[in-house]
């Protein structure tokens, strides 16, 4: 199915309903100013849901994405083929503007079209409850998505918002609390008797399905405070099968294309895969992810662009690693049609295996790595580094999707090459996104937070100074 794809929300409203080249009335008495009334109606609720639907897809494909594959040593920047702005990713160096700016406001963007929804439904779909309920209920999962995300990446953010009033920052610990709770709301919100939804790109509106995804995006975010009880219990109860992830979908035609596809395509593959990555892919023979994300090179091999200091790497560097001529191709994400995941059967068998392993439950976590490493071509585990090991794969497996830069500041550790110890520096705590300067232009009660907490220049330090040691960690130096 096609997403619709726009840049204004006014556009999102009616773009929808569109026939040939007019507009529907009903939706729409101004391309100029969208009427509310007319938003509170069965067409603009549908049209609402799409587009929080594009919004998240966005949200977590574009910089984001980018940003922190860069970050964790999946991805780089070669000179000469790369823009400046990803080229400074390859260093840390963020700016309070761009990419960092862009994912607040697309982000707080998405939980408006939320807010809105969850505000409207109720009264428009009052003939119809079961329908408004999944509606209510999609409405709250992709909220607590967006602000989970936020509380992740930003640290404090802001969660009410009413109206124009600049809105107050809360802690991050109160945030992912609120995150909770607003999937709680979700889940009742499923529970309470559904209707099919055949706006929802995903499930047409299946609660079984989505009663699942929230409760693994809860255990997703109880892993983000390292609560193992909680992310055990939650991803037993959730994303079982293939078929019950949760995508954003996206096609060739304008307007429709995936965000990584075009900068695959329109950038002229600005990005590559990072040597680590690609080593680490290799240190097990028979890994088919190699392939499955990467072309090699002329040659038929697969070689990772050494964009750090050579004595950084644990294996040594090969001169042909050193020319982005010879080095992968991506594979993977790289047409314009690709679906981009927003949470996938793989990372909650990966959150319940990990939670399973700390809560002392070794046998259900060593099975379920097992079953991800013969997923692709992997024999049985038997080292003796189980969560290590977990770790890895979830590494290896959640290419580009982000959340490996989040395991990677909660547990101090990025994934080991032979010989590596990979320990991170103390101060991992800190690292998080810059705050964007348009919040700042536009909220003082964010100003009065840095004045109280510090700026971002001391919280973020470790923007512009973070390097990986030849062990397989970091160190600020």
């Amino acid at each position: 199915m096609k997403t619709f794809k726009y840049i204004l929300l006014a556009t999102m409203l009616f773009g929808f309903i569109l026939s040939s080249c007019e507009i529907d009335s009903s939706i729409n008495v101004d391309p100029n100013a969208i009427a509310e009334e007319n938003v509170k109606s069965i067409d603009g609720i549908n049209s609402l849901l799409i587009g929080l639907q594009v919004n998240a897809g966005d949200t977590y494909s574009r910089d984001r994405s980018r940003i922190f594959s860069m970050f964790s040593w999946q991805m780089c920047a070669p000179p000469g083929i790369a823009r400046a702005q990803p080229v400074a990713w390859n260093e840390y160096f963020l700016t309070t503007d761009g990419p960092v700016d862009d994912y607040w406001v697309i982000t707080y963007r998405g939980v408006r079209i939320a807010n809105d929804i969850i505000s409207f439904t109720p009264d428009v779909f009052k003939d119809n409850p079961e329908y408004g309920n999944a509606i209510m209920g999609m409405a709250y999962a992709y909220k607590a998505m967006l602000l989970g995300e936020a509380a992740a990446t930003y640290g404090s953010i802001p969660i009410e918002i009413v109206g124009t009033t600049p809105p107050e920052m809360v802690d991050q610990p109160t945030a992912y609390a609120y995150v909770q709770t607003t999937l709680d709301k979700a889940l009742a919100a499923f529970n309470a008797g559904t209707a099919a939804v055949s706006r929802d790109l995903n499930f047409g509106g299946d609660a079984a399905k989505w009663i699942a995804v929230c409760n693994s995006l809860k255990a997703r975010f109880y892993l983000h405070l390292g609560d193992y009880t909680n992310a055990y219990m939650y991803s037993a109860l959730g994303i079982s099968s293939a078929d019950g992830s949760l995508y954003s979908f996206y096609s060739s035609a304008a307007g429709e294309q995936a965000q990584w596809g075009l900068w695959a395509i329109d950038e002229q593959e600005t990005l590559r895969g990072e040597k680590y990555f690609v080593d680490l892919l290799k240190s097990e023979e028979g890994d088919t992810r190699l392939s499955t994300y990467f072309s090699p090179n002329s040659d038929g091999e697969y070689l990772g662009f050494a964009i750090h200091d050579e004595s950084l790497y644990p294996n040594a560097v090969d001169p042909l690693e050193l020319d982005f001529a010879n080095t992968v191709r991506m594979k993977k994400y790289s047409t314009y049609s690709e679906s981009f995941p927003l949470f996938r059967l793989e990372e909650n068998a990966m959150i319940f295996a990990e939670a399973a392993a700390k809560t002392g439950k070794t046998v259900e976590a060593a099975t379920a790595l097992n079953l991800l490493r013969a997923q692709n071509g992997l024999g049985t585990y038997n080292g003796s580094d189980l969560v290590g090991e977990i770790l890895k794969q979830k590494y290896l497996e959640l290419y580009l999707e982000g959340q490996c830069w989040h395991d990677m500041r909660r547990t101090g550790k990025i994934p080991a090459l032979p010989n590596g110890d990979a320990s991170l520096s103390s101060s991992s705590s800190l690292l998080r996104f810059l705050y964007p300067q348009s919040e700042k232009n536009a909220n003082p009660n964010l100003l009065d937070y840095i004045d109280a907490n510090g700026d971002d220049a001391s919280l973020c330090k470790w923007v512009l100074s973070t390097k990986y040691t030849k062990a397989g960690g970091m160190i600020n130096q």
